[in-house]
């Protein structure tokens, strides 16, 4: 009889046998502080069939890492590898997680001499995640103390002005390095 109930609920309210689940996108890799990431999980049967009412729930494998929403909303947390995984009564599927943050600016130099009046120098900076490893370019905020004496030409290259002395900090997503900048006379540039 408790069969024949179970049968007649399914046939009546649409269980959907679940095999395996598909996560959009199939892996998500951050790179700055404050991003999030909008994820879905399909519910589907061998045949190709979508289990329309099946809702998963969220974990991810090293909370540490990131951290994932009931409505699979995922955000980093810091640097690292891990997985999301996404559940539906026995069945569960996951995806890698990896994120890579700005940990450390490394500048070649703390300080450059420049000539007034000479052509604009790029700023020699590395941008170091975890383990120290080179992560390339990243978006960058470059700010002279002293518009008067430097300013940023190019994206990252300091164009002397006047005669005098500076500061350029420079900011990635909360990692902060400075940068000294002195701007010699051109005494020539004088004479003309």
């Amino acid at each position: 009889m408790r069969l024949c109930l179970a049968v007649l609920a399914c046939v009546a309210f649409g269980c959907d046998k679940v095999d395996f689940i598909e996560i959009q996108p199939a892996d998500v890799e951050f790179q700055s502080r404050g991003e999030s990431k909008n994820l879905s999980a399909r519910c589907m049967s061998r045949a190709g069939k979508r289990a329309e009412r099946a809702m998963v729930s969220w974990t991810v494998k090293d909370p540490e890492i990131a951290e994932v929403s009931a409505k699979g909303v995922l955000k980093p947390k810091k640097s690292g590898n891990t997985e999301v995984i996404a559940a539906y009564e026995e069945v569960d599927a996951a995806i890698p997680v990896r994120v890579h943050f700005v940990e450390k600016l490394e500048l070649a130099t703390p300080s450059i001499t420049i000539k007034e009046g000479a052509e604009s120098v790029p700023i020699p900076l590395k941008f170091l995640g975890l383990n120290n490893k080179d992560l390339g370019k990243r978006g960058v905020t470059y700010s002279p103390r002293d518009k008067k004496v430097a300013a940023i030409v190019g994206g990252n290259a300091v164009l002397p002005l006047d005669p005098g002395k500076t500061t350029i900090d420079i900011q990635v997503d909360g990692i902060t390095t400075s940068l000294e900048v002195v701007v010699e006379e051109d005494k020539a540039l004088k004479k003309k």
